[in-house]
């Protein structure tokens, strides 16, 4: 099953342990396929740059580097248009559905407000981490 992970979720999963941790566990064993695209990636580079998550990294021992090393062998890649803006409150989250689209993924993921409050996109769901969990692996601890 494909899936688009929004940018707090990779954060989240990479550096702590959690429903999107356990999110990107899955990705590794082969049972969900996370797709991204390098609009997303970029995004991903810049949020690891800011100062805040540098002592967490840190303590990790991980660089930002590192960190995109691993998306880009866990996640496969989606080139994508631009278009009319999608999300009105914040159209930088336009790449998260661009992507899902592109894909034909079954799920966008995300912790995202905005991407939240549009609910599907080209049929697509739009749901939280622990609501994919719950429904797709119910039998995982969330």
């Amino acid at each position: 099953m494909r899936i688009v992970i929004d940018t707090n979720i990779w954060v989240s999963g990479l550096l702590w342990r959690g429903a999107p941790w356990r999110l990107l566990r899955l990705a590794e064993e082969g049972q969900i396929e996370l797709c991204v695209s390098p609009g997303a990636l970029l995004e991903l580079v810049e949020v690891l740059s800011h100062e805040r998550l540098q002592p967490r990294l840190r303590e990790l021992q991980l660089s930002p580097a590192d960190v995109i090393v691993y998306v880009a062998h866990r996640a496969s890649f989606f080139e994508v248009s631009e278009g009319a803006p999608i999300v009105a409150a914040d159209p930088d989250d336009d790449v998260f559905l661009r992507c899902a689209e592109a894909a034909h993924v079954a799920y966008v993921v995300s912790g995202d407000r905005h991407l939240l409050d549009v609910g599907t996109y080209a049929g697509i769901p739009i749901v939280t981490v622990r609501d994919f969990l719950t429904e797709e692996f119910a039998d995982l601890e969330v």
